[in-house]
């Protein structure tokens, strides 16, 4: 093979996406290409002439690879988290030994980055589910909303007449027992209500909008909840500009996700509620101290249904992240358990066509 030929080939596989590594039979790397800088975090300098076991920096990966050998095709998947999270399918392909190609290549090992292809098939997942929930809502609250109410309406006007009667142990048991079926019924209903709105397309109203504005209502509304479960909203608003929100999504969204800070911290603590813009972006952040959560569920946060509350129907954060989305936004999620949640709510800085042609002096 020529020089020219050699330098063909290299330039072919530097432009491949996926990182590629030649190794020797107790591989040590003899051959890289550029594109394991995107998938190991290394330069192909930094490979070369390298024992495999000395380039791998994650240690998931590290621990695959040692468990395989070059004698056979092998394809697998995995998650990594340096030089960043992804999701890799690696290859094995072995290479025929030649006579006189000794101290040659005995494997090719391919690392492809297929998380955004995993992505696509998470979302295709859940907009199924989301389906499959729309056809079913749609008949089952019509079928349990009117005796819902009927329930309620009857067991209130009952409890009206209860408490006229005179004091006794019985009038006692039979109030307490009235108290419960008032308070299973109102939960089953906003269960039912939940099912509602996740299952309605969404509607989007935006209007010139105080973001720092909305946020001081929702503490407001939230003061004694959080007062009585011990828990301090210590606070950092900025004075953002008015934007072009849907007031009653972001009140929505911003409740919600204060919620899920306070049930996750039921022995008390702190939220930190942040509001600020960057980049010509919204950025409004809770983070709690709470219990955290294991990096499966994070990942699993927005699937329709699926919940670690005992009482939840698994649909507050796939409706925050509808919000979001709503606005040309996104929701952002870092977890650690035992050690709190930071959940980032982000939206462009839409202005309106006053306020762009009228900005404050």
């Amino acid at each position: 093979m020529t020089e020219l030929d050699n330098n063909t080939l290299a330039s072919l596989l530097n432009a491949l996406p996926d990182g590629i590594l030649a190794v020797s039979p107790q591989r040590t790397v003899i051959y890289a290409n550029a594109g394991i800088y995107d998938t190991l975090g290394l330069s192909p300098e930094e490979a070369l002439d390298q024992p495999l076991w000395n380039i791998l920096r994650d240690h998931s990966l590290l621990m695959l690879l040692d468990k395989t050998g070059n004698e056979s095709f092998l394809t697998m998947e995995t998650n990594v988290s340096y030089p960043r999270k992804l999701r890799l399918r690696i290859k094995i392909v072995p290479l025929a030994e030649k006579e006189g190609l000794a101290g040659g290549p005995a494997a090719l090992i391919i690392f492809s980055d297929i998380s955004r292809e995993s992505s696509s098939a998470r979302d295709r997942e859940r907009s199924s589910k989301l389906e499959t929930m729309r056809l079913l809502t749609a008949g089952v609250a019509h079928e349990l909303g009117n005796p819902l109410n009927s329930i309620i309406m009857k067991a209130d006007l009952t409890s009206r007449l209860v408490g006229k009667l005179p004091n006794s142990e019985l009038k006692e048991k039979i109030s307490r027992d009235l108290d419960v079926i008032l308070s299973e019924s109102e939960r089953l209903k906003r269960i039912v209500e939940d099912f509602l709105q996740a299952a309605r397309p969404l509607t989007f109203r935006p209007a010139e909008t105080d973001l720092k504005k909305i946020c001081l209502d929702c503490l407001e509304v939230l003061e004694p909840e959080l007062h009585q479960r011990n828990i301090v909203a210590q606070k950092r608003l900025s004075d953002v500009p008015p934007a072009l929100l849907d007031s009653d999504l972001w009140r929505g969204a911003v409740i919600n996700v204060l919620r899920n800070a306070m049930e996750a911290m039921p022995e008390g603590g702190i939220i930190f509620l942040t509001l600020d813009t960057k980049d010509n972006e919204l950025i409004l952040s809770v983070r709690d101290n709470g219990s955290g959560m294991s990096e499966d569920v994070a990942q699993k946060i927005f699937d329709p249904f699926f919940t670690t509350k005992q009482t939840g129907t698994g649909l507050g954060m796939l409706q925050i992240k509808r919000a979001m989305e709503a606005h040309g936004g996104s929701v952002e999620i870092k977890s650690r358990l035992g050690k709190g949640t930071l959940i980032t709510l982000k939206a462009p800085l839409k202005r309106s066509a006053t306020h762009a042609l009228n900005p404050p002096q």
